[in-house]
């Protein structure tokens, strides 16, 4: 008995009404905001246009949601990807009496989101004609 530890904390760091911020979504978020403030800092101190900047940015945050959405989906949960294929790209979920319902994005893989960042870099490099080797 004293052996045992049981881990099961709230997924909610807290709630206001209907929206609750949840503990992976803040790390996920604070992982974006630390990403692009390093990557600003270092095209600046090696004075790439903003341009490029922006770009890679763009790219690079598609590149991580949607690897992110379609790689929990293909890894766990393959069936709901299939079924349901709207509700991967929206935050909605549809209801057995048909009803839309809010539910935002549960569901991201970091492994999934790590292949889309880099199939989402490689793009912006072949566009922007950067040359890799």
């Amino acid at each position: 008995m004293f052996c045992a530890i049981e881990w099961n904390p709230s997924p909610e760091l807290f709630t206001i009404g209907a929206f609750s911020v949840r503990y992976y979504s803040l790390w996920w978020l604070i992982g974006l905001a630390a990403a692009y403030f390093i990557l600003r800092y270092l095209y600046k101190r090696q004075d790439i246009s903003e341009k490029n900047f922006d770009r890679l940015i763009v790219y690079s945050f598609i590149g991580i949601f949607v690897g992110a959405r379609l790689g929990h989906f293909l890894f766990y949960d393959p069936i709901y990807f299939v079924t349901r294929p709207l509700e991967i790209i929206l935050p909605i979920a549809i209801d057995s009496s048909g009803n839309y319902q809010f539910v935002g994005y549960a569901g991201l893989a970091s492994h999934g989101g790590t292949l889309g960042l880099m199939l989402a870099l490689w793009l912006y490099a072949y566009r922007s004609g950067i040359n890799l080797w």
